[in-house]
């Protein structure tokens, strides 16, 4: 399947040498019209997520290996972890770095149907249940061209607290085989259903080996419908 894409990637004549990868942010739908793999995890409902969960062409868990995980205060006064020392040993492998289970597929009222919720750390004084407020990464089979989620993010109000650190009410952030960042996104005030999708330069060979979400939205966030394929399309309309 790779000597496929390198085929495309060589016939569109930009060659890594002359351009600098880069991943752009676009509308969720235009993926979709894609047919990427997209996992619901509705046939996952009710699982606790230990080390790693199986899904098509990849596996889900809380951080890469070599990472390591620090507690910060969202605005709704509760702790959320978020990665500390981002730096991935290879080959890359997922690993945990609190007390397991580290991510629950539950029932979100948001959607109407299951969805992924990372688990964070134990909370002190009023502040919200843990689920929805842990880091969640992604790790690919084989390198993806995009990739995409659905998620509820309550932006409103006062998010001085967002605005000061780099993760935002929501963070996605990218790393090719080498445990390199590539690219990183952040959401600071949207609120309601999001739809999120994000895609390779046209024609480029796919190098996005694991995407991390991790965020500091008020009483955390559920991740459905996420999205991925490993062709990188001549043009997006």
């Amino acid at each position: 399947m790779r000597s496929v894409w390198l085929c495309v990637w060589m016939l569109s004549g930009q060659w890594a040498a002359a351009q600098a990868l880069q991943i752009t942010e676009v509308p969720y739908e235009d993926l979709m019209a894609l047919k990427p793999v997209v996992e619901t995890f509705e046939t996952h409902a009710q699982t606790s997520v230990r080390d790693a969960l199986r899904i098509e062409q990849a596996r889900i868990g809380q951080m890469l290996s070599g990472q390591s995980l620090q507690i910060r205060t969202g605005r709704g006064r509760d702790s959320h972890w978020v990665l500390k020392d981002r730096t991935a040993t290879v080959p890359l492998a997922l690993a945990t770095g609190s007390e397991a289970p580290v991510a629950k597929v539950v029932y979100d009222a948001a959607f109407g149907r299951q969805a992924l919720a990372g688990i964070g750390p134990a909370q002190t004084g009023a502040g919200n249940m843990r689920l929805g407020t842990g880091v969640v990464t992604i790790l690919f089979d084989e390198p993806q061209c995009l990739f995409g989620l659905r998620t509820w993010l309550d932006g409103r109000q006062d998010n001085l607290v967002m605005r000061r650190h780099p993760e935002g009410n929501m963070n996605v952030i990218f790393w090719n085989e080498a445990g390199e960042e590539l690219a990183e996104f952040r959401r600071f005030l949207d609120q309601g259903t999001v739809e999120a999708g994000y895609i390779q330069s046209a024609g480029s060979y796919p190098e996005i080996r694991a995407v991390t979400i991790q965020n500091l939205d008020p009483g955390g966030i559920g991740i459905d419908e996420i999205l991925y394929a490993p062709m990188c399309p001549m043009i997006l309309s």
